[in-house]
């Protein structure tokens, strides 16, 4: 299993004072104190073998997807985010109609306008969903494969203002 917090730590009020945990590897030596991490924002999850990641921009009902290969940064399968890990280039990545079909139901149901979604493609080819970040990240997607999101989310706020 894999574990990560929730929110990343901040040791003060300070720019350069943010202390970040990226998601981990949870060995059985590391449950032998599991009750001290009772009040710890943490999520646990299977560990899933990947053969992509993918991080997906949903913004309005449009779908923008950024894919990374897995195998170039097998030494930090774990979470690509580390500092020092080479991830290679983002890549595009068309997801079947099934998941979009679904995205968009999961989106409306909780009524979100935006959201960055991260799942994971197995080796089997199966798509599995991690969860979604209200803020997350999407610039790298927008400047490596030239995709139109900040203007997505542009026309959205206009929409809505003019609603």
């Amino acid at each position: 299993m894999v574990s990560k917090l929730l929110t990343p730590l901040s040791r003060s009020m300070e720019a350069n004072s943010s202390f970040f945990l990226y998601t981990s590897i949870v060995k059985e030596e590391d449950l032998q104190d599991a009750e001290s991490l009772r009040y710890c924002p943490m999520v646990f999850q299977e560990q899933i073998p990947k053969q992509q990641e993918l991080r997906v921009v949903y913004v309005n009902g449009n779908v923008f997807v950024g894919a990374l290969n897995a195998d170039m940064y097998a030494a930090a399968k774990v979470d690509w985010r580390k500092p020092g890990v080479e991830v290679g280039a983002w890549q595009h990545h068309q997801l079947p109609d099934e998941v979009v079909c679904r995205l968009k139901a999961f989106m409306g149901k909780f009524e979100l306008l935006f959201g960055a979604l991260d799942f994971i493609v197995t080796p089997s080819g199966e798509y599995v969903f991690l969860e979604i970040n209200p803020v997350g990240e999407w610039g790298m997607l927008e400047k490596d494969l030239d995709l139109p999101i900040a203007s997505a989310i542009a026309d959205a706020l206009l929409q809505r203002k003019n609603e």
